[in-house]
């Protein structure tokens, strides 16, 4: 399954030049990407539509300054990574969590497992958590989720290895049936 967000140049294009109907479809296009990326950071779906309705409200008024279309993926997470961090610096109390967002339930039928697997998520730093979203969610290399959260490329590496130790130190009783969603993958 491809997650990656990818978004017609001429359409981009278009909706930098001020068309409406292309900038609506941009728009469209970005939103569960920008969703999905903020809920794995924030774990609370109210904020995580806030945190993506700003990063949509971002992206519309900067739209018209975007110099590389080849780059908008980056560009996106990036406005997405900063509202959302943004907002958990405001507002950090987690209580509405939505397991799915975070895990594969196919095959689960232990509302435990889940439980376990959104602890495990929440032992995660911000950054770590960050990383893994961009990584398993939004399919960024290394070098991207260092452009995105503004790290060099060794930091993004030791953040994702040291999420993935930690959470594989607190999933280990319940594997092969819990796993984070997406698949691991070299960059």
């Amino acid at each position: 399954m491809n997650q990656r967000l990818s978004v017609d140049p001429s359409l981009l294009a278009a909706a930098s030049a001020g068309d409406p109907a292309a900038l609506d479809a941009v728009l469209r296009a970005v939103w569960p990407h920008a969703y999905r990326i903020a809920l794995s950071i924030l774990r609370r779906v109210a904020s995580a539509e806030d945190a993506a309705q700003n990063a949509c409200a971002v992206l519309m008024h900067a739209i018209a300054r975007l110099r590389e279309p080849g780059a908008f993926g980056v560009w996106v997470y990036r406005i997405v990574v900063r509202e959302a961090l943004a907002l958990e610096r405001r507002a950090p109390a987690f209580d509405e969590l939505e397991p799915e967002a975070f895990v594969s339930t196919s095959g689960l039928s232990d509302a435990d497992v889940r439980i376990d697997v959104l602890r495990a998520l929440a032992s995660l730093t911000s950054s770590e958590r960050a990383a893994i979203a961009l990584h398993y969610y939004g399919e960024a290399t290394s070098t991207e989720i260092g452009a995105i959260l503004g790290m060099p490329n060794g930091t993004v590496r030791y953040h994702l290895a040291r999420a993935r130790k930690k959470l594989e130190t607190l999933l280990d009783a319940h594997r092969p049936a819990c796993t984070l969603k997406g698949a691991v993958r070299a960059d």
